[in-house]
Protein backbone atom coordinates (compact mmCIF):
# COMPACT_ATOMS: atom_id res chain seq x y z
CA UNK A 1 0.00 0.00 0.00
CA UNK A 2 1.07 3.59 -0.66
CA UNK A 3 1.50 6.03 2.21
CA UNK A 4 1.30 9.77 1.55
CA UNK A 5 3.77 12.46 2.57
CA UNK A 6 6.75 10.11 2.94
CA UNK A 7 10.07 10.40 1.14
CA UNK A 8 11.41 7.17 -0.37
CA UNK A 9 14.69 5.81 -1.71
CA UNK A 10 14.45 2.76 -3.99
CA UNK A 11 17.23 0.70 -5.51
CA UNK A 12 17.34 0.01 -9.25
CA UNK A 13 15.01 -2.88 -10.05
CA UNK A 14 12.55 -2.29 -7.21
CA UNK A 15 8.90 -2.53 -8.17
CA UNK A 16 5.52 -1.15 -7.09
CA UNK A 17 1.96 -2.23 -7.59
CA UNK A 18 0.64 -2.98 -11.06
CA UNK A 19 -1.13 -0.15 -12.94
CA UNK A 20 0.22 2.51 -10.56
CA UNK A 21 1.19 5.66 -12.48
CA UNK A 22 3.81 8.00 -11.06
CA UNK A 23 4.83 11.49 -11.97
CA UNK A 24 8.53 11.76 -11.33
CA UNK A 25 10.29 14.90 -10.19
CA UNK A 26 13.64 13.24 -10.06
CA UNK A 27 17.18 14.05 -9.32
CA UNK A 28 18.90 10.92 -10.52
CA UNK A 29 22.19 9.80 -9.03
CA UNK A 30 23.71 6.88 -10.94
CA UNK A 31 26.49 4.76 -9.53
CA UNK A 32 27.89 1.72 -11.31
CA UNK A 33 25.24 -0.70 -10.13
CA UNK A 34 22.37 1.31 -8.63
CA UNK A 35 19.97 4.06 -9.61
CA UNK A 36 18.30 6.05 -6.82
CA UNK A 37 15.14 8.12 -7.23
CA UNK A 38 14.41 11.05 -4.95
CA UNK A 39 11.03 12.77 -4.58
CA UNK A 40 8.83 10.24 -6.37
CA UNK A 41 5.34 11.71 -6.45
CA UNK A 42 2.01 9.99 -7.03
CA UNK A 43 -0.40 11.43 -9.57
CA UNK A 44 -2.10 13.53 -6.89
CA UNK A 45 1.16 15.40 -6.28
CA UNK A 46 1.85 13.92 -2.86
CA UNK A 47 5.12 12.28 -2.01
CA UNK A 48 4.69 8.56 -1.42
CA UNK A 49 6.45 5.64 0.16
CA UNK A 50 6.05 2.72 -2.20
CA UNK A 51 6.90 -0.05 0.27
CA UNK A 52 8.42 -1.56 -2.84
CA UNK A 53 8.56 -5.32 -3.18
CA UNK A 54 10.68 -7.08 -5.79
CA UNK A 55 7.84 -9.55 -6.25
CA UNK A 56 5.38 -6.92 -7.47
CA UNK A 57 4.82 -6.51 -11.15
CA UNK A 58 5.22 -2.89 -12.16
CA UNK A 59 8.85 -1.89 -12.67
CA UNK A 60 9.59 1.50 -11.17
CA UNK A 61 13.12 1.09 -12.51
CA UNK A 62 11.73 2.11 -15.89
CA UNK A 63 10.94 5.51 -14.42
CA UNK A 64 14.38 5.92 -12.92
CA UNK A 65 15.87 7.74 -15.88
CA UNK A 66 13.01 10.16 -16.51
CA UNK A 67 13.87 13.83 -16.21
CA UNK A 68 11.57 16.69 -15.34
CA UNK A 69 7.90 15.88 -14.73
CA UNK A 70 6.18 13.22 -16.83
CA UNK A 71 3.78 10.34 -16.23
CA UNK A 72 5.14 6.86 -16.99
CA UNK A 73 3.46 3.47 -17.16
CA UNK A 74 6.43 1.13 -17.34
CA UNK A 75 7.83 2.51 -20.61
CA UNK A 76 11.60 2.69 -20.73
CA UNK A 77 13.07 6.19 -20.80
CA UNK A 78 14.25 7.27 -24.24
CA UNK A 79 17.39 9.10 -23.16
CA UNK A 80 19.86 9.18 -20.32
CA UNK A 81 19.57 11.93 -17.74
CA UNK A 82 22.57 14.04 -16.74
CA UNK A 83 23.00 15.46 -13.23
CA UNK A 84 24.41 18.99 -13.45
CA UNK A 85 22.54 20.55 -10.52
CA UNK A 86 25.51 20.78 -8.17
CA UNK A 87 28.67 22.52 -9.38
CA UNK A 88 31.69 20.30 -8.86
CA UNK A 89 29.55 17.16 -8.49
CA UNK A 90 28.36 16.82 -12.08
CA UNK A 91 27.56 13.30 -13.28
CA UNK A 92 27.11 12.26 -16.91
CA UNK A 93 26.13 9.00 -18.58
CA UNK A 94 25.77 7.59 -22.09
CA UNK A 95 24.53 4.15 -23.12
CA UNK A 96 24.34 2.30 -26.42
CA UNK A 97 24.08 -1.20 -27.87
CA UNK A 98 24.52 -3.06 -31.13
CA UNK A 99 26.93 -4.97 -33.34
CA UNK A 100 29.74 -6.98 -31.79
CA UNK A 101 32.22 -6.05 -34.51
CA UNK A 102 33.26 -2.57 -33.26
CA UNK A 103 32.70 -3.33 -29.57
CA UNK A 104 36.40 -3.31 -28.65
CA UNK A 105 36.97 -0.01 -30.45
CA UNK A 106 33.92 1.58 -28.81
CA UNK A 107 34.97 0.32 -25.36
CA UNK A 108 38.46 1.68 -25.98
CA UNK A 109 37.12 5.12 -26.93
CA UNK A 110 34.74 5.19 -23.95
CA UNK A 111 37.55 4.18 -21.62
CA UNK A 112 39.69 7.07 -22.80
CA UNK A 113 36.87 9.60 -22.44
CA UNK A 114 36.03 8.41 -18.93
CA UNK A 115 39.60 8.84 -17.72
CA UNK A 116 40.10 12.20 -19.48
CA UNK A 117 37.03 13.80 -17.90
CA UNK A 118 37.22 15.73 -14.64
CA UNK A 119 33.56 15.02 -13.95
CA UNK A 120 32.14 11.58 -13.26
CA UNK A 121 31.40 10.16 -16.72
CA UNK A 122 29.94 6.68 -17.17
CA UNK A 123 29.65 5.18 -20.67
CA UNK A 124 28.53 1.68 -21.63
CA UNK A 125 28.04 -0.31 -24.82
CA UNK A 126 26.22 -3.65 -24.91
CA UNK A 127 27.80 -5.94 -27.51
CA UNK A 128 24.64 -7.82 -28.50
CA UNK A 129 24.61 -7.97 -32.31
CA UNK A 130 23.19 -5.59 -34.88
CA UNK A 131 19.72 -7.16 -34.72
CA UNK A 132 19.32 -6.54 -30.99
CA UNK A 133 20.90 -3.12 -31.33
CA UNK A 134 18.37 -2.25 -34.02
CA UNK A 135 15.53 -3.41 -31.74
CA UNK A 136 16.90 -1.36 -28.83
CA UNK A 137 17.11 1.65 -31.09
CA UNK A 138 13.64 1.25 -32.55
CA UNK A 139 12.15 0.97 -29.06
CA UNK A 140 14.01 4.06 -27.77
CA UNK A 141 16.02 2.04 -25.27
CA UNK A 142 19.44 3.62 -25.94
CA UNK A 143 21.16 6.97 -26.47
CA UNK A 144 22.78 5.55 -29.61
CA UNK A 145 23.02 2.29 -31.51
CA UNK A 146 25.57 0.68 -33.81
CA UNK A 147 24.96 -1.70 -36.71
CA UNK A 148 26.91 -2.89 -39.74
CA UNK A 149 24.05 -2.15 -42.11
CA UNK A 150 21.89 0.87 -42.87
CA UNK A 151 18.45 1.11 -41.29
CA UNK A 152 15.13 2.18 -42.73
CA UNK A 153 13.70 5.62 -42.00
CA UNK A 154 10.80 4.40 -39.87
CA UNK A 155 11.39 4.24 -36.13
CA UNK A 156 9.25 3.96 -33.02
CA UNK A 157 5.98 5.87 -33.40
CA UNK A 158 6.31 6.06 -37.16
CA UNK A 159 8.50 9.19 -37.10
CA UNK A 160 10.47 9.56 -40.32
CA UNK A 161 14.07 10.71 -40.71
CA UNK A 162 14.60 11.78 -37.10
CA UNK A 163 18.06 10.25 -36.73
CA UNK A 164 21.47 10.24 -38.38
CA UNK A 165 23.31 7.15 -39.62
CA UNK A 166 27.03 7.90 -39.50
CA UNK A 167 29.60 5.44 -40.94
CA UNK A 168 32.85 5.36 -38.96
CA UNK A 169 34.75 2.29 -40.23
CA UNK A 170 34.77 -0.34 -42.98
CA UNK A 171 34.78 -4.08 -42.43
CA UNK A 172 34.94 -7.21 -44.55
CA UNK A 173 33.19 -10.54 -43.98
CA UNK A 174 35.37 -13.57 -44.66
CA UNK A 175 34.37 -17.21 -45.24
CA UNK A 176 36.53 -19.51 -43.10
CA UNK A 177 36.95 -23.28 -42.88
CA UNK A 178 38.78 -26.06 -41.09
CA UNK A 179 39.27 -28.58 -43.90
CA UNK A 180 42.48 -30.36 -42.77
CA UNK A 181 45.51 -29.78 -44.97
CA UNK A 182 44.33 -26.58 -46.66
CA UNK A 183 45.33 -23.05 -45.65
CA UNK A 184 44.08 -19.61 -46.59
CA UNK A 185 43.41 -19.05 -50.31
CA UNK A 186 44.05 -22.70 -51.19
CA UNK A 187 40.34 -23.38 -51.64
CA UNK A 188 37.87 -21.38 -53.74
CA UNK A 189 34.11 -21.16 -53.33
CA UNK A 190 31.52 -19.45 -55.53
CA UNK A 191 28.49 -17.49 -54.37
CA UNK A 192 26.11 -20.18 -55.66
CA UNK A 193 27.95 -23.01 -53.92
CA UNK A 194 27.97 -21.01 -50.70
CA UNK A 195 24.24 -20.32 -51.12
CA UNK A 196 23.57 -24.05 -51.50
CA UNK A 197 25.53 -24.79 -48.31
CA UNK A 198 23.60 -22.15 -46.34
CA UNK A 199 20.25 -23.35 -47.63
CA UNK A 200 21.00 -27.00 -46.87
CA UNK A 201 21.28 -28.16 -50.50
CA UNK A 202 24.97 -29.15 -50.22
CA UNK A 203 25.95 -31.18 -47.16
CA UNK A 204 29.21 -33.01 -48.06
CA UNK A 205 32.70 -31.70 -48.79
CA UNK A 206 33.09 -33.98 -51.82
CA UNK A 207 30.07 -32.44 -53.54
CA UNK A 208 30.50 -31.90 -57.31
CA UNK A 209 29.88 -28.13 -57.02
CA UNK A 210 32.67 -27.75 -54.47
CA UNK A 211 34.99 -29.78 -56.72
CA UNK A 212 34.08 -27.52 -59.66
CA UNK A 213 35.05 -24.44 -57.63
CA UNK A 214 38.23 -25.78 -56.05
CA UNK A 215 39.46 -28.19 -58.72
CA UNK A 216 40.03 -30.64 -55.85
CA UNK A 217 38.06 -33.66 -54.66
CA UNK A 218 37.76 -33.13 -50.93
CA UNK A 219 37.09 -35.95 -48.42
CA UNK A 220 33.61 -37.45 -48.14
CA UNK A 221 33.03 -35.67 -44.85
CA UNK A 222 29.92 -33.93 -43.60
CA UNK A 223 30.03 -30.11 -43.77
CA UNK A 224 29.59 -28.56 -40.32
CA UNK A 225 27.90 -25.24 -41.00
CA UNK A 226 28.44 -22.49 -38.39
CA UNK A 227 26.11 -19.50 -38.34
CA UNK A 228 24.95 -16.73 -36.05
CA UNK A 229 21.91 -17.66 -33.97
CA UNK A 230 21.31 -14.04 -32.92
CA UNK A 231 20.46 -11.07 -35.11
CA UNK A 232 23.75 -10.25 -36.81
CA UNK A 233 25.20 -7.80 -39.29
CA UNK A 234 27.55 -10.58 -40.45
CA UNK A 235 24.48 -12.60 -41.41
CA UNK A 236 23.04 -9.52 -43.10
CA UNK A 237 26.26 -9.14 -45.10
CA UNK A 238 26.39 -12.79 -46.16
CA UNK A 239 22.73 -12.72 -47.23
CA UNK A 240 23.38 -9.50 -49.15
CA UNK A 241 26.28 -11.14 -50.98
CA UNK A 242 24.28 -14.30 -51.77
CA UNK A 243 21.34 -12.22 -52.97
CA UNK A 244 23.57 -10.10 -55.19
CA UNK A 245 25.75 -12.97 -56.41
CA UNK A 246 23.30 -15.89 -56.76
CA UNK A 247 19.67 -14.91 -56.29
CA UNK A 248 18.55 -17.98 -58.25
CA UNK A 249 19.65 -20.14 -55.30
CA UNK A 250 19.33 -17.78 -52.36
CA UNK A 251 15.79 -16.45 -52.71
CA UNK A 252 15.33 -15.20 -49.15
CA UNK A 253 15.30 -11.63 -47.92
CA UNK A 254 18.40 -9.69 -46.95
CA UNK A 255 18.12 -9.35 -43.19
CA UNK A 256 20.03 -9.84 -39.96
CA UNK A 257 17.83 -12.74 -38.85
CA UNK A 258 19.43 -16.15 -38.33
CA UNK A 259 19.73 -18.94 -40.91
CA UNK A 260 18.13 -21.24 -38.30
CA UNK A 261 14.84 -21.44 -40.23
CA UNK A 262 16.75 -22.95 -43.19
CA UNK A 263 19.21 -25.16 -41.33
CA UNK A 264 18.47 -27.92 -38.84
CA UNK A 265 20.27 -31.07 -37.79
CA UNK A 266 23.46 -32.11 -36.04
CA UNK A 267 25.68 -30.61 -38.75
CA UNK A 268 24.36 -27.08 -38.24
CA UNK A 269 25.68 -25.02 -35.36
CA UNK A 270 24.09 -21.71 -34.36
CA UNK A 271 26.17 -19.60 -31.96
CA UNK A 272 26.02 -16.10 -30.54
CA UNK A 273 28.50 -13.36 -31.38
CA UNK A 274 31.57 -13.19 -33.59
CA UNK A 275 33.65 -14.71 -30.79
CA UNK A 276 31.26 -17.67 -30.68
CA UNK A 277 31.63 -18.19 -34.44
CA UNK A 278 35.42 -18.14 -34.47
CA UNK A 279 35.60 -20.52 -31.50
CA UNK A 280 33.09 -22.94 -33.04
CA UNK A 281 34.92 -23.03 -36.38
CA UNK A 282 38.30 -23.58 -34.73
CA UNK A 283 36.98 -26.33 -32.44
CA UNK A 284 35.45 -28.54 -35.15
CA UNK A 285 37.15 -30.09 -38.20
CA UNK A 286 35.42 -29.77 -41.58
CA UNK A 287 33.56 -26.62 -40.54
CA UNK A 288 32.62 -23.55 -42.56
CA UNK A 289 31.52 -20.22 -41.14
CA UNK A 290 31.48 -16.46 -41.66
CA UNK A 291 32.67 -13.57 -39.52
CA UNK A 292 34.51 -10.28 -39.76
CA UNK A 293 37.72 -11.10 -41.58
CA UNK A 294 40.19 -9.50 -39.20
CA UNK A 295 39.15 -11.59 -36.23
CA UNK A 296 39.23 -14.74 -38.35
CA UNK A 297 42.81 -14.02 -39.34
CA UNK A 298 43.74 -13.16 -35.74
CA UNK A 299 42.81 -16.76 -34.90
CA UNK A 300 44.75 -18.00 -37.96
CA UNK A 301 41.65 -19.59 -39.49
CA UNK A 302 41.91 -20.71 -43.13
CA UNK A 303 39.99 -18.47 -45.54
CA UNK A 304 38.19 -19.34 -48.76
CA UNK A 305 38.93 -17.12 -51.76
CA UNK A 306 35.87 -15.49 -53.34
CA UNK A 307 35.27 -14.19 -56.85
CA UNK A 308 34.29 -10.52 -57.29
CA UNK A 309 32.29 -8.92 -60.09
CA UNK A 310 35.47 -8.50 -62.17
CA UNK A 311 36.07 -12.26 -62.14
CA UNK A 312 39.05 -11.94 -59.78
CA UNK A 313 39.61 -14.53 -57.06
CA UNK A 314 40.57 -12.66 -53.88
CA UNK A 315 41.17 -13.09 -50.16
CA UNK A 316 41.08 -10.57 -47.34
CA UNK A 317 44.31 -11.92 -45.82
CA UNK A 318 47.28 -9.72 -46.62
CA UNK A 319 50.39 -10.86 -48.48
CA UNK A 320 48.77 -12.60 -51.48
CA UNK A 321 48.69 -16.06 -49.82
CA UNK A 322 48.94 -19.09 -52.13
CA UNK A 323 49.34 -16.68 -55.04
CA UNK A 324 45.81 -15.29 -54.63
CA UNK A 325 45.53 -11.50 -54.70
CA UNK A 326 44.77 -9.74 -51.43
CA UNK A 327 41.68 -7.52 -51.72
CA UNK A 328 41.86 -3.75 -51.43
CA UNK A 329 39.10 -3.35 -48.82
CA UNK A 330 38.83 0.49 -48.65
CA UNK A 331 38.44 0.71 -52.46
CA UNK A 332 34.86 -0.53 -52.08
CA UNK A 333 33.86 2.98 -51.00
CA UNK A 334 33.65 4.50 -54.48
CA UNK A 335 32.80 8.07 -55.39
CA UNK A 336 29.28 6.89 -56.25
CA UNK A 337 28.84 5.43 -52.75
CA UNK A 338 30.07 8.61 -51.10
CA UNK A 339 27.76 10.73 -53.27
CA UNK A 340 24.78 8.56 -52.29
CA UNK A 341 25.41 9.21 -48.59
CA UNK A 342 26.03 12.93 -48.86
CA UNK A 343 22.98 13.25 -51.10
CA UNK A 344 20.87 11.55 -48.43
CA UNK A 345 22.44 13.74 -45.70
CA UNK A 346 23.29 10.54 -43.81
CA UNK A 347 19.66 10.00 -42.81
CA UNK A 348 16.46 8.45 -44.09
CA UNK A 349 16.24 4.95 -45.53
CA UNK A 350 19.81 3.68 -46.09
CA UNK A 351 18.92 0.08 -46.93
CA UNK A 352 19.07 0.36 -50.73
CA UNK A 353 21.70 -0.90 -53.16
CA UNK A 354 23.25 2.58 -53.43
CA UNK A 355 24.30 2.40 -49.79
CA UNK A 356 25.36 -1.21 -49.21
CA UNK A 357 28.80 -2.58 -50.07
CA UNK A 358 27.86 -5.97 -51.54
CA UNK A 359 29.31 -7.15 -54.87
CA UNK A 360 30.48 -3.69 -55.89
CA UNK A 361 32.33 -3.31 -59.18
CA UNK A 362 36.05 -2.60 -59.37
CA UNK A 363 39.38 -4.36 -59.54
CA UNK A 364 40.53 -5.66 -56.17
CA UNK A 365 37.15 -4.98 -54.52
CA UNK A 366 36.11 -7.55 -51.92
CA UNK A 367 32.49 -8.66 -52.48
CA UNK A 368 31.27 -8.68 -48.84
CA UNK A 369 32.05 -5.37 -47.19
CA UNK A 370 30.06 -3.14 -44.84
CA UNK A 371 30.19 0.18 -43.05
CA UNK A 372 29.78 0.23 -39.30
CA UNK A 373 27.37 2.99 -38.27
CA UNK A 374 26.57 5.07 -35.24
CA UNK A 375 22.83 5.82 -35.14
CA UNK A 376 22.07 9.01 -33.20
CA UNK A 377 19.05 11.27 -32.85
CA UNK A 378 18.89 14.56 -34.66
CA UNK A 379 17.20 16.15 -31.65
CA UNK A 380 17.65 15.15 -28.00
CA UNK A 381 15.12 16.43 -25.47
CA UNK A 382 17.90 16.52 -22.86
CA UNK A 383 20.30 19.27 -23.90
CA UNK A 384 23.13 17.82 -21.79
CA UNK A 385 22.66 14.38 -23.36
CA UNK A 386 22.82 15.98 -26.82
CA UNK A 387 26.11 17.63 -25.88
CA UNK A 388 27.59 14.36 -24.61
CA UNK A 389 26.45 12.45 -27.71
CA UNK A 390 28.01 15.13 -29.92
CA UNK A 391 31.28 14.82 -28.01
CA UNK A 392 31.27 11.01 -28.20
CA UNK A 393 30.58 10.97 -31.95
CA UNK A 394 33.22 13.62 -32.50
CA UNK A 395 35.76 11.46 -30.68
CA UNK A 396 34.88 8.32 -32.66
CA UNK A 397 35.44 10.34 -35.85
CA UNK A 398 38.62 12.00 -34.56
CA UNK A 399 42.06 11.38 -36.03
CA UNK A 400 43.07 9.62 -32.79
CA UNK A 401 40.34 6.96 -32.92
CA UNK A 402 40.38 6.61 -36.71
CA UNK A 403 44.11 5.85 -36.41
CA UNK A 404 43.25 3.09 -33.91
CA UNK A 405 40.61 1.41 -36.11
CA UNK A 406 43.15 -0.85 -37.84
CA UNK A 407 44.33 -2.14 -34.44
CA UNK A 408 40.91 -3.78 -34.15
CA UNK A 409 41.08 -5.41 -37.63
CA UNK A 410 38.92 -2.88 -39.48
CA UNK A 411 39.62 -0.03 -41.90
CA UNK A 412 39.23 3.72 -41.29
CA UNK A 413 37.35 6.05 -43.62
CA UNK A 414 39.32 7.97 -46.23
CA UNK A 415 39.87 11.66 -45.48
CA UNK A 416 37.32 12.97 -47.99
CA UNK A 417 34.45 10.80 -46.82
CA UNK A 418 35.43 11.27 -43.18
CA UNK A 419 35.15 15.05 -43.59
CA UNK A 420 31.58 14.63 -44.91
CA UNK A 421 30.59 12.43 -41.97
CA UNK A 422 32.11 14.89 -39.49
CA UNK A 423 30.13 17.75 -41.02
CA UNK A 424 26.89 15.78 -40.81
CA UNK A 425 27.54 14.97 -37.15
CA UNK A 426 28.56 18.46 -36.08
CA UNK A 427 25.58 20.15 -37.72
CA UNK A 428 22.96 17.43 -37.41
CA UNK A 429 22.88 16.60 -33.68
CA UNK A 430 20.92 19.29 -31.84
CA UNK A 431 19.27 19.84 -28.47
CA UNK A 432 15.87 21.11 -27.41
CA UNK A 433 17.58 23.87 -25.42
CA UNK A 434 20.82 25.84 -25.47
CA UNK A 435 23.72 23.96 -23.91
CA UNK A 436 27.48 24.36 -23.48
CA UNK A 437 29.35 21.81 -25.55
CA UNK A 438 32.15 19.60 -24.29
CA UNK A 439 35.66 20.62 -25.33
CA UNK A 440 38.76 18.56 -26.06
CA UNK A 441 42.26 19.42 -24.90
CA UNK A 442 45.06 17.63 -26.74
CA UNK A 443 48.50 16.85 -25.35
CA UNK A 444 50.04 19.74 -27.31
CA UNK A 445 47.41 22.45 -26.84
CA UNK A 446 48.15 25.24 -24.36
CA UNK A 447 45.99 25.26 -21.24
CA UNK A 448 42.94 27.54 -21.36
CA UNK A 449 40.31 28.78 -18.92
CA UNK A 450 38.19 25.70 -19.67
CA UNK A 451 40.96 23.11 -19.31
CA UNK A 452 39.93 22.24 -15.75
CA UNK A 453 36.24 22.64 -16.51
CA UNK A 454 33.56 20.07 -15.75
CA UNK A 455 32.97 19.49 -19.48
CA UNK A 456 36.50 19.15 -20.83
CA UNK A 457 38.08 15.91 -22.02
CA UNK A 458 41.81 16.44 -21.57
CA UNK A 459 44.47 14.16 -23.00
CA UNK A 460 46.75 15.53 -20.30
CA UNK A 461 44.58 13.79 -17.73
CA UNK A 462 45.53 10.10 -17.85
CA UNK A 463 45.72 6.96 -15.72
CA UNK A 464 48.85 5.11 -14.69
CA UNK A 465 47.45 1.87 -16.11
CA UNK A 466 47.92 3.18 -19.65
CA UNK A 467 51.59 3.97 -19.03
CA UNK A 468 52.18 0.57 -17.39
CA UNK A 469 50.49 -1.34 -20.22
CA UNK A 470 52.52 0.60 -22.78
CA UNK A 471 55.75 -0.44 -21.04
CA UNK A 472 54.61 -4.07 -20.84
CA UNK A 473 53.69 -3.99 -24.52
CA UNK A 474 57.14 -2.69 -25.46
CA UNK A 475 58.75 -5.44 -23.37
CA UNK A 476 56.76 -8.15 -25.15
CA UNK A 477 57.59 -6.68 -28.56
CA UNK A 478 61.27 -6.64 -27.66
CA UNK A 479 61.13 -10.29 -26.57
CA UNK A 480 59.37 -11.25 -29.79
CA UNK A 481 62.17 -9.64 -31.78
CA UNK A 482 64.82 -11.40 -29.70
CA UNK A 483 63.21 -14.82 -30.11
CA UNK A 484 62.83 -14.31 -33.86
CA UNK A 485 66.50 -13.29 -34.15
CA UNK A 486 67.69 -16.32 -32.18
CA UNK A 487 65.53 -18.66 -34.25
CA UNK A 488 67.05 -17.27 -37.45
CA UNK A 489 70.60 -17.57 -36.11
CA UNK A 490 70.00 -21.11 -34.83
CA UNK A 491 69.43 -22.33 -38.38
CA UNK A 492 73.08 -21.61 -39.12
CA UNK A 493 74.43 -22.45 -35.67
CA UNK A 494 72.78 -25.53 -34.07
CA UNK A 495 74.60 -24.85 -30.78
CA UNK A 496 72.35 -21.82 -30.31
CA UNK A 497 69.15 -23.90 -30.30
CA UNK A 498 69.11 -24.30 -26.50
CA UNK A 499 69.24 -20.51 -26.22
CA UNK A 500 66.25 -20.28 -28.55
CA UNK A 501 64.32 -22.58 -26.24
CA UNK A 502 65.25 -20.50 -23.21
CA UNK A 503 64.23 -17.33 -25.03
CA UNK A 504 60.90 -18.89 -25.91
CA UNK A 505 60.33 -19.83 -22.25
CA UNK A 506 61.29 -16.27 -21.26
CA UNK A 507 58.79 -14.94 -23.78
CA UNK A 508 55.97 -17.16 -22.48
CA UNK A 509 56.68 -16.19 -18.86
CA UNK A 510 56.80 -12.51 -19.76
CA UNK A 511 53.57 -12.79 -21.69
CA UNK A 512 51.94 -14.46 -18.69
CA UNK A 513 53.20 -11.60 -16.54
CA UNK A 514 51.66 -9.17 -19.03
CA UNK A 515 48.27 -10.86 -18.70
CA UNK A 516 48.42 -10.99 -14.90
CA UNK A 517 49.61 -7.40 -14.72
CA UNK A 518 46.87 -6.26 -17.08
CA UNK A 519 44.19 -7.92 -14.96
CA UNK A 520 45.56 -6.32 -11.79
CA UNK A 521 45.77 -2.91 -13.39
CA UNK A 522 42.28 -3.26 -14.82
CA UNK A 523 40.96 -4.04 -11.33
CA UNK A 524 42.79 -1.03 -9.94
CA UNK A 525 41.31 1.17 -12.66
CA UNK A 526 37.79 -0.15 -12.05
CA UNK A 527 38.06 0.30 -8.30
CA UNK A 528 39.40 3.80 -8.74
CA UNK A 529 36.50 4.82 -10.93
CA UNK A 530 33.67 3.77 -8.67
CA UNK A 531 32.53 7.04 -7.17
CA UNK A 532 34.76 9.11 -9.43
CA UNK A 533 38.31 8.06 -8.61
CA UNK A 534 41.37 10.32 -8.86
CA UNK A 535 43.39 11.63 -11.75
CA UNK A 536 46.43 13.76 -12.38
CA UNK A 537 46.27 16.65 -14.82
CA UNK A 538 49.76 16.95 -16.38
CA UNK A 539 50.49 20.43 -17.72
CA UNK A 540 54.25 20.83 -17.61
CA UNK A 541 57.62 19.63 -16.29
Amino acid sequence: PLHDETEITLAHGDEVEEHTCFCVHARVLRARSKVYIHEVMKGDGKINNGGASRRQRFALACAALVAGSMCVSGARAAQSVQDVNTAGLERFQLHGSGTTNPSKLIWYAMDLLEERARSFVRMTYRSVGSGTGETDWNTDAADFASTDYGLSSIVSGGTVNDYLQLPFQIGAIGIFHTVPGYGSAELKISACTLAKIYTGAITMWNDADIKADTGITLPAEKIHVVFRSDGSSSTYGLKGYLNAGCNTVYTGTVSSSSFSSLLSGDAYHGVQGSDGVRREIAARAYSIGYLDAGHGHADDLAEFSLKNTEGEWLVTKEGNPAGITSADIPSVVTTAVQTAYTGASFSGDLTGASFNLFNKAGSGVWPICAFTYLHVRKVYSSAETAALVRAFVSFILSDEIQAAVSNFYFFPLDTTFLASVRTAASTGITAAATVTDWTFETSTIAATATSMGAKTFSKKRQAYVDYALEILGHDVASLQTSVATLEEESHDAPSLKPLTGLAAVDFVMSFAALIIGSIALHKARSNGRIGGGMSNYVVGP
